[in-house]
């Protein structure tokens, strides 16, 4: 249940795992603040100390009877207690777990923390192991090791962060950790702005499950429920308030994937300084905002550009140079993780993530007189934005609003292999977004892209006699999204690689396959349209079994069937995510023998969240068939599952076709 956003002069605060506003992509923090002076500088190691004097340490008793566990849980979480100064801008946390399974030891026997030194001081506490009634001193400041966690191969993102890592020795099943820590400081570019979760349920059961806050009355917190009518219990302690979710027993919450990509399954509070969208608007103003003069290595470029016609070429110009050109690279580290780098240094450089490459082709479009402005958006919550109080720490990702024409598009100034003009060009559904502009006070609804995606495979095939070898031509032809994903494949990978993946991937449903001629890739940018044609050879299609006196051959739509897939959990208490959009389409246009028993048929199979059609027919001496998916929904809710399966399985049925010979 989503609750009414509260406003009070006191509030709460904490964390789950969140989006961190507009970077290039999920971050997840050990533990966070607003901000705050500086650190000790990039080398800090962690203090050993004991815990400040405001904290209120729940301590673990080892006389308590432990309820029993389900035998297949590796660990028990018995205590997760975070408290938060706002006033100090400091966190600390306390974590009791105890290892349980083989599997457990190996996953519970260290304890890391990322922390960013250039403006955090991370301070352990206490490290205990409790066999019984004894407990252990595991805390040995010359074995903490720190990690710089430098670049994300996958991600491309280079960050300041840095992991405190403690290997705890002589761990056995049964054992308990037991361990504090706090974090102090914040990153100062959000300009002292409070922002936070608090987490009320988690995938694993947790004894006892604790938020503490301590808040300056004089400040006002915005306090909003997600999926939880638990409420805080407020005390004032001296000069502070205290906010306090206190749960016990918290059951485990396992997820029924696949789930929509927009859904949050586990109950949550949104804790925010920020009172409206207006109030984010102003602090991304303030970051997107560049006071240095163009570089002239930029300006001439931009001055090259102004040669083409006004309008839509020159957006295509700078779109297909920022996408192409300025690689893909992120340096996180502090104040950099959140504020765009200049313009003229990205250009310069040639790399930059999503704000900064965001900032570069707005930048660009706006010298050659085009209107446009940096957009914030949550690529994976999507419409369900407008559920959120306004936050800091709603976005992750940054494109380009461009208006042209009357038109708004949405660009992406990350997304490589994107070609055309702008009337086929896709972006994903992002639901709403946040134009950094003066004036902006909501958000605002990002209409979907122009062009959909759309991949058609098309098999000619000539079937030879029983013993004689047939001919396989195969015909893909790939627009929008897909277009993009194809040309991104033979852009990256080379093509005796890709040939030989496509033949085995044929191989599956023709063994005695084998390729006859070079595949033949054709780029047709202005459509955004690939084309590859691919053939074949199949020695003995026919085939029977032994106690069968004719043969038979089968016809496989593999792209639908895999569109298709059902769930692998029908009976839900959760919705169920769908690929969407997709569209899929099986041709086969088959030159049958004089031998061959062929049954015309059309059907059709609708639901709420799918079409699919089948069609069988036979002219001039050929086969034709076609089968379509389309998927018409990203969710299908739990009750709607179990025919949506139904459905689903009676689409499976007709997968395929099966010639005969007399």
């Amino acid at each position: 249940m989503l609750n009414r956003a509260q406003t009070i002069r006191a509030g709460n605060a904490p964390h789950f795992q969140r989006a961190i506003f507009w970077l290039a992509g999920w971050v997840i923090l050990m533990a966070s603040g607003w901000g705050g002076a500086s650190c000790r500088g990039q080398e800090a190691r962690p203090d050993v100390a004991p815990p400040a004097n405001w904290v209120v340490p729940i301590a673990y008793d080892p006389r308590v009877k432990l309820d029993s566990v389900d035998p297949s849980q590796e660990m028990r979480w018995i205590i997760k207690d975070r408290q938060i100064n706002a006033q100090n801008n400091e966190t600390f946390n306390h974590e009791v777990r105890q290892v349980l399974t083989p599997s457990g030891v190996n996953n519970g026997s260290h304890i890391s923390v990322d922390y960013d030194p250039s403006y955090e001081l991370l301070t352990f506490h206490w490290v205990r192991i409790w066999r019984g009634t004894n407990s252990f001193n595991r805390l040995d400041p010359d074995k903490i090791q720190v990690n710089q966690r430098g670049l994300d191969a996958g991600e491309l993102l280079f960050s300041a962060e840095k992991t405190a890592l403690l290997l705890l020795e002589d761990i056995r099943m049964g054992d308990i950790v037991d361990y504090a820590y706090s974090v102090q400081g914040g990153n100062p570019v959000f300009a002292g702005r409070f922002s936070d979760e608090v987490e009320m349920q988690s995938s694993h059961p947790i004894e006892r499950l604790t938020t503490r806050l301590l808040w300056p009355p004089a400040r006002r917190l915005y306090v909003q429920n997600h999926g939880t009518d638990i409420k805080y219990r407020a005390v004032r302690k001296g000069d502070l308030t205290e906010f306090t979710w206190n749960l016990v027993k918290v059951p485990g919450l396992k997820n029924e994937p696949p789930l929509p990509i927009w859904y949050q399954p586990f109950p949550r509070v949104q804790l925010s300084e920020f009172q409206k969208w207006s109030d984010v608007n102003q602090l991304a103003l303030d970051l997107f905002t560049n006071t240095a003069p163009l570089s002239p290595e930029l300006t001439r470029k931009i001055n090259e550009w102004k040669r083409w016609p006004a309008g839509e070429e020159r957006v295509l110009a700078a779109l297909r140079f920022v996408q192409d050109e300025v690689r893909y690279l992120g340096i996180e580290t502090g104040a950099s993780g959140y504020k765009p780098a200049a313009p003229s240094t990205v250009f310069d450089r040639r790399f930059g993530d999503c704000k900064d490459k965001s900032f570069l082709l707005v930048t660009i479009l706006r010298a050659l007189g085009i209107e446009a402005w940096p957009t914030l958006v949550n690529t994976r919550l999507r419409q369900t934005v407008l559920e959120l109080h306004p936050s800091a720490e709603v976005f992750d990702h940054a494109i380009a609003q461009v208006n042209l024409d009357g038109q708004s598009y949405w660009l992406d100034a990350t997304a490589n292999y994107q070609r055309g003009p702008l009337a086929v060009r896709s972006w994903p559904n992002y639901g709403y977004g946040l134009v950094v502009r003066p004036k902006t006070t909501a958000l605002t609804a990002i209409a979907p892209g122009p062009a959909l995606p759309r991949t058609t495979v098309t098999q000619y095939i000539r079937l030879g006699g029983l013993n004689q070898e047939s001919e396989l031509k195969v015909v893909t032809v790939a627009e929008g999204r897909d277009a993009e994903q194809l040309r991104a494949e033979f852009a990256t990978t080379t093509r005796d690689e890709i040939e030989r993946w496509h033949l085995n991937y044929h191989a599956r449903f023709y063994p005695d396959i084998e390729q006859t001629a070079p595949l033949i890739y054709t780029d047709d940018e202005q459509q955004n349209q690939v084309e590859v044609d691919e053939f074949y050879g199949v020695r003995k299609i026919w085939s029977h079994l032994p106690d069968e006196t004719f043969f038979h051959c089968r016809i496989y739509p593999a792209n639908v069937e895999i569109a298709m897939s059902p769930p692998a959990i029908s009976l839900r208490t959760m919705p169920l995510g769908v690929w969407y959009p997709e569209h899929q389409i099986f041709r086969a246009e088959v030159f049958v023998p004089k031998l061959a028993v062929i049954r015309p048929d059309d059907q059709t199979i609708e639901n709420p969240a799918f079409y699919f059609h089948r069609a069988v027919t036979i002219a001039q001496g050929k086969l034709f068939l076609e089968y379509e998916y389309r998927a018409l929904a990203d969710v299908v809710l739990p009750e709607a599952v179990p025919t949506y399966v139904r459905q689903l399985d009676s689409a499976a049925e007709l997968m395929g076709y099966t010639i005969s010979s007399d």
